[in-house]
């Protein structure tokens, strides 16, 4: 997350916009908003933000949690109270502990 890359995106709260656009869309007509036309629609913040809305397209629950997790971090580097590398490790940290840790410790 570099700081010019985030000042030329979107807020934080157009991403949440979006995402719930997105999310509403698929949930009231999943036939008429697939992935081509929502892409379509959505063609800066698919090409911007690909991870994201490929998260949004999926026919799954959306994890809201760490995507405010993400956006608090974000948030951070904009406003320069972390570097884009500390912000790095700190998102790592977390995945690695809820996923990989969390793993290794039902071993």
């Amino acid at each position: 997350m570099e700081k010019d890359f985030i000042k030329d995106g979107l807020t934080n709260e157009d991403i949440i916009k979006t995402i719930k656009e997105i999310r509403s869309k698929i949930k009231k007509s999943p036939s008429e908003n697939n992935y081509e036309n929502l892409k379509k629609e959505y063609d800066f913040f698919s090409t911007r933000y690909p991870m994201l809305f490929e998260i949004s397209t999926r026919n799954e629950p959306f994890n809201w949690d760490n995507l405010n997790k993400m956006l608090e971090i974000r948030k951070k580097v904009e406003e320069n109270e972390i570097t884009n590398d500390k912000a790095s490790v700190i998102i790592g940290q977390q995945y690695y502990d809820k996923y990989v840790n969390i793993k290794e410790k039902k071993k």
